[in-house]
């Protein structure tokens, strides 16, 4: 009996120093893996010069890029994510927290990267508009809108090791509402734009999970969920424009 009994303890404490080891690790190896699919995906977006001009990647909108980054912190809402985020780091030092936080934020960016260069490439390889996937993208938004105003629950059970990826990046911050928005507005604005705007809400996202104690602390439970149900009324008012949008190039819905 004692024999099995330190054996167990050995293999708990394995386990245990193995977990603290990943929960260390996996920050940086995530940082230089992101590191290293940014610089791939900047390098690949040179084949764009070709094709748009660099006109197009040189045209800065400040209206524009504030634009976009509001719709896109809007649909990743990390207001929502607060309460996930914090089941699953509540009980971690603050700087694992941090390390947890700085590795979704660079998943997220390297996803928003990779839908705004190309998106518009995805879309023209499935023969498919950009009225048509506005329109596709405007339900998909409006369903997710009316699930976040039900308080209908996305997450799900995972390692507390992998949260940065599951669930906290996709697909609760860049799920298929976010990836249907980079495609629809990398076709509508000028790229630099939608960098620029997807930067700022991925800004947003950190600043908002590496302060969510916080915010629950100052907010409250209600407040936090108050928040996120606005945001989710502003999530249906953009879908509800994106779906009046490719109807009126339909030539069914007037002005």
């Amino acid at each position: 009996m004692e024999s099995e009994k330190e054996r167990e303890g050995l293999v708990s404490s394995i386990e245990k120093q193995l977990s603290e080891w990943v929960i260390r690790r996996h920050g940086k190896v995530f940082r230089l893996a992101l590191l290293l699919i940014i610089i791939l995906l900047v390098f690949l977006s040179s084949f764009r010069f070709t094709v748009g001009g660099l006109k197009e990647w040189v045209e800065a909108d400040p209206a524009a890029i504030l634009n976009i980054s509001i719709q896109l912190f809007t649909i990743m809402n990390p207001i929502s994510t607060i309460p996930t985020f914090l089941i699953y780091t509540g009980k971690l030092k603050d700087d694992e927290r941090l390390k947890i936080t700085s590795t979704t934020t660079m998943i997220v960016i390297a996803l928003l990267l990779t839908f705004t260069l190309f998106g518009p490439l995805i879309l023209k390889a499935l023969d498919v508009s950009v009225t048509n996937f506005r329109f596709g993208g405007g339900i998909l938004l409006l369903i997710l809108a009316i699930d976040m105003l039900s308080g209908m629950s996305r997450s799900k059970t995972v390692d507390v090791r992998q949260v940065a990826v599951v669930p906290l990046a996709t697909p609760l911050l860049v799920g298929p509402g976010t990836m249907t928005t980079l495609i629809v507005l990398s076709s509508s604005y000028a790229v630099i734009n939608v960098l620029m705007g997807g930067l700022i809400a991925a800004l947003g996202v950190y600043l908002t999970l590496r302060f969510a104690p916080l915010l629950v602390s100052v907010m409250g439970n209600n407040g936090v969920q108050a928040a996120s149900r606005i945001m989710a009324a502003v999530l249906a008012a953009i879908a509800s424009q994106m779906i009046h949008s490719a109807l009126l190039e339909w030539g069914i819905a007037k002005t």
